[in-house]
């Protein structure tokens, strides 16, 4: 009787270790997984020992899989994602498991967010000879915009303090010297430091032109981006999406 035990014991034993041996296990390529915010596709590198399946949440609307499980000799699956406009990252979470269920992997996948950007509404501003007020309009995807700052290198154009929030620089500039012929160029540039991006910034150049030079009581802009007409009686007319006002010192 007691050597039956003890082979029925044995046998228990072996069945469990066959058990054992023949559970799945599965691994993944990387168990965070980081994707750029333009869209695109992202092959994932999956080692398992038997049919794996994938989980996650198909409500996720900027990314998707092109299945859902595979057998053991198919070693990879596909990440479809969309370009994320936002400037914040989006996450989402896959889990890797076993048909037995036996072995599982999580993986992140996080999309990077938009980089920051500060531009100005047109890259070169002409004016004429005359001194006036200008304002310049500008876009941002800044999160913390009380950051942002404005300066200038040349002694003839004069900034006025800028109100975080807004998206409009005011700026002064100085009637051009009789004695230049041609024209001369001033910058203006915004820039602001962003936490692990460094400096962001954009230059607006700008052109004054001896009298005579640009067409009578024209400030001309780039194309598209509309133009500001002032006659000789102070009396402007505003064409185009941006407002300008010409202060003439005859």
């Amino acid at each position: 009787m007691k050597r039956i035990l003890v082979y029925i014991s044995v046998a228990a034993a072996v069945l469990s270790c066959q058990k054992e041996a023949g559970a799945g296990s599965v691994e993944v390529e990387d168990e965070v997984i980081y994707l750029p915010a333009e869209g695109g596709i992202k092959h994932v590198l999956v080692d398992a020992t038997t049919e794996w399946r994938l989980e996650y949440d198909t409500s996720t609307s900027w990314m998707s899989t092109d299945l859902h499980g595979g057998k053991p000799n198919r070693k990879y699956f596909t990440i479809s994602f969309l370009e994320n406009p936002n400037t914040s990252a989006r996450t989402c979470r896959i889990k890797v498991y076993t048909s037995d269920r036996n072995d599982s992997k999580e993986i992140t996948v996080i999309q990077r967010r938009q980089p920051s950007a500060l531009q100005f509404s047109v890259e070169e501003l002409e004016i004429e000879c005359w001194a006036g007020t200008y304002s310049m309009d500008f876009s941002d995807n800044i999160i913390d915009k009380s950051g942002i700052r404005f300066s200038t290198d040349s002694d003839w154009i004069t900034l006025y303090p800028y109100s975080a929030g807004e998206n409009r620089i005011e700026f002064y500039v100085d009637r051009l010297p009789s004695v230049v012929e041609g024209h001369r160029t001033g910058y203006i540039y915004v820039t602001c430091e962003v936490e692990d991006e460094g400096t962001v910034t954009d230059v607006l150049t700008v052109k004054q032109f001896a009298k005579g030079k640009c067409e009578k009581g024209r400030i001309a802009f780039a194309p598209n981006n509309g133009i500001a007409i002032s006659n000789k009686n102070n009396a402007p007319q505003y064409i185009g999406v941006v407002v300008w006002q010409l202060l003439y010192s005859l």
